[in-house]
């Protein structure tokens, strides 16, 4: 199969190219505090598992058009504490909003009218109806280029009881997560799994 290389693209064509290839990318949903208490709320899809022994997510922020910090690493640099949700399919109106931008004193939970409950470790407050919660403390930073990589440790977390079965498994025929390929979102569906059937979660 032919190939075409990459190497010749500008930052921004190379960004749309790895974007539509490397996918679909899990969205990590962010709440963070400011120091004077302001509360926000935003989707990264440049998230991942960084470590499992201890747990370690990483979310890469870039920096806003003008080049300044973003309010979530401002909060997170400040505070040293966020919140990771897995969001799911029905929450996609509000998954996209609260990506658009907006000023740091603007808050999204209150403006999306979201539930919250208090996070049991953190400061940041906790969406209620999502699959996943990861409450994180800042473990480190390090911005190898555009990015910076915020490293997690994550010190409390808990998964929706309906997605739990009988014998302590996550039901993969029930968790529709939201996730991006590209710059569309899309929910992230188990296709095939090769020791047992699709569904079958013990």
């Amino acid at each position: 199969m032919p190939m075409i290389p990459l190497d010749h693209l500008d930052p921004a064509e190379l960004f749309a190219m790895v974007s539509w290839t490397i996918a679909p990318r899990p969205i990590a949903w962010v709440t963070s505090v400011s120091p004077a208490g302001d509360h926000n709320l935003a989707p990264f899809s440049f998230f991942t598992i960084a470590s499992t022994d201890p747990l370690i997510l990483m979310i890469a922020i870039e920096p806003r058009e003008d080049g300044s910090v973003k309010d979530t690493l401002g909060n997170v640099l400040s505070t040293r504490q966020f919140v990771v949700h897995i969001a799911e399919l029905d929450r996609l109106p509000e998954v996209a909003r609260s990506g658009d931008p907006s000023p740091p004193d603007f808050d999204e939970l209150a403006d999306l009218a979201l539930p919250t409950s208090a996070a049991t470790v953190v400061r940041p407050p906790v969406i209620d109806g999502c699959a996943a919660v990861f409450e994180c403390e800042l473990l480190t930073t390090h911005r190898p280029g555009l990015e910076t990589l915020v490293f997690g440790r994550v010190v409390a977390a808990r998964v929706a009881e309906h997605l739990i079965t009988g014998c302590g498994r996550v039901d993969v025929a029930a968790l529709r997560p939201l996730g991006r390929i590209g710059n569309v979102f899309t929910a992230s569906t188990l296709l095939e799994r090769p020791d047992r059937p699709v569904g079958t979660a013990c």
